[in-house]
């Protein structure tokens, strides 16, 4: 069930047999390197993960869904938003594989799933959050009306930038 779609991909619930391309990213040391912890995820972990987004779709109406190139039906990396317990507020979440960097699509599913926030869920304030080093992600925070709003170390102890965007 496609969730939203944009110029070039369709954003989907993840399914169990979305693993092994689901752990292609998310076990990827590179792409993980400014998320979470900055560790790529096992693929237990990964499974995990995958559990806890399909309960968050039946309990809560959302979570981190599948992002698939229209080109190929290929999963090439996620995005969504999730309650997230650091900032106790919804936080827009998405990473893609390495081949799909610096071609726009991570300002085009960045802003499809916060209009989706805004407009099906009636969300009135998503948050962001990133590294001070990944400045690729804060230049499509920005592009797509993120203001920062605070830094502080997360629940990681690592330094945290926290950007906001508030419904108009």
């Amino acid at each position: 069930m496609t969730i939203i779609e944009t110029e070039r991909t369709y954003i989907n619930q993840i399914k169990q047999i979305d693993l092994e391309a689901l752990y292609s990213i998310c076990g990827n040391a590179e792409l993980m390197k400014y998320l979470g912890d900055g560790k790529p995820l096992s693929k237990e972990q990964t499974q995990k993960w995958i559990e806890v987004s399909i309960l968050n779709y039946k309990l809560k109406g959302f979570g981190m869904y599948g992002v698939f190139s229209k080109d190929n039906d290929t999963l090439i990396g996620y995005c969504g938003l999730i309650l997230s317990s650091d900032i106790n507020d919804y936080e827009l979440i998405y990473t893609l594989d390495k081949q799909y960097w610096g071609k726009g699509l991570a300002t085009e599913i960045a802003y499809a799933v916060v209009k989706y926030g805004f407009e099906k869920l009636k969300l009135k304030t998503i948050f962001a959050s990133i590294d001070p080093a990944n400045k690729v992600s804060e230049k499509i925070l920005l592009k797509i009306g993120f203001l920062e709003k605070f830094r502080r170390e997360d629940q990681f102890g690592l330094e945290t930038i926290y950007f906001n965007l508030n419904q108009i």
